[in-house]
């Protein structure tokens, strides 16, 4: 199974991204990945400030610009996409804001290029299995998951990796009890 999961950080949850992050997964090896990053100096949220930034440490800054980052991601979607099962965390409002802006920005030639059949959410698959659907951490740890990036919450490329472990062990925990 190829596995795409994406995470962003936003200014505010209905702001614009500084800080995108995705992991492609194929049967649990990861074969590509995207990171990206604005300067702190374009996020105002008190609480983001406060809450994101640090986990943010050692992370370069690589784009001038939300939209330039965005669609930096909307490339590396492009060239991963076929085959790929998208997943995000809780991606609404957030990763789902995301790839609607990349989709706004050229609406002609991209209304048909998002997720498809839809961006999934681990959380749902988490309350699936009467696990807490607000915490992949948890989940994580409880079922001795390693997460394969040294790095904390709200450091995008340390939850979209989160993310998609967690993915891979509920599916398979879901496909066995479906059987």
């Amino acid at each position: 199974m190829k596995i795409f999961s994406c995470d962003a950080e936003v200014d505010g949850l209905y702001g614009p991204s500084f800080a995108i992050a995705a992991t492609v997964r194929v049967d649990g090896v990861e074969t590509a990945r995207f990171e990206g990053r604005i300067a702190d100096s374009a996020v105002s949220d008190g609480w983001v400030r406060a809450n994101v930034l640090p986990a943010l440490a050692g992370m370069p800054v690589s784009h001038s610009s939300s939209e330039e980052l965005e669609e930096a991601f909307w490339a590396f979607w492009q060239a991963q996409k076929v085959g790929a099962t998208v997943i995000a965390h809780c991606g609404s409002p957030v990763e789902s804001g995301l790839f609607r802006r990349c989709v706004e920005r050229n609406l002609d030639e991209r209304a048909f290029e998002g997720p498809y059949p839809c961006l999934h959410d681990l959380g749902t698959a988490l309350l699936a299995l009467s696990e807490d659907a607000s915490s992949v951490d948890a989940y994580n740890k409880k079922n001795g998951i390693a997460v394969p990036f040294a790095g904390v919450a709200h450091h995008p490329m340390y939850d979209a990796t989160a993310a998609a472990v967690a993915w891979e062990h509920a599916m398979a925990r879901l496909q066995k009890t479906s059987v």
